[in-house]
């Protein structure tokens, strides 16, 4: 018996580095089925402020969301994570080791990262 959904992956990674200023940006998307993990950080390659959003469903508008990890008062993982539910339509897990206060960043942030699940969702 052959099944040719056997042989798709599973996970699918895709990686991006982008400069803000001078310091180099990493974005890694990884493609589950009917979610998705964002981590984008510094060099470090550690979990930062980590947030879950699950889609809209029945008579819900918005996305459901929490606080995994939270190491400030930021709630821009939070933030992001509910956008991306509510426009894709399927779970989002979002890290962001980045340690930064700099609104700016996180604009930076997050329109690289609309860019690059524009290619790949």
């Amino acid at each position: 018996m052959s099944d040719s959904s056997a042989t798709e992956p599973k996970f699918l990674i895709h990686q991006a580095t982008h400069l803000f200023l001078a310091d180099p940006i990493h974005f890694q998307v990884t493609q589950m089925n009917k979610s998705a993990f964002i981590w984008v950080g510094k060099t470090e390659g550690k979990l930062g402020d980590m947030s879950v959003a699950v889609p809209p469903f029945g008579t819900h508008v918005n996305a459901s969301t929490t606080t995994i990890i939270n190491k400030g008062v930021s709630e821009h993982s939070r933030n992001l994570a509910r956008r991306l539910a509510s426009k894709y339509k399927q779970q989002f897990y979002i890290s962001f080791d980045l340690n930064s206060p700099d609104d700016m960043l996180f604009v930076f942030v997050e329109k690289k990262l609309t860019e690059l699940l524009k290619n790949i969702m």
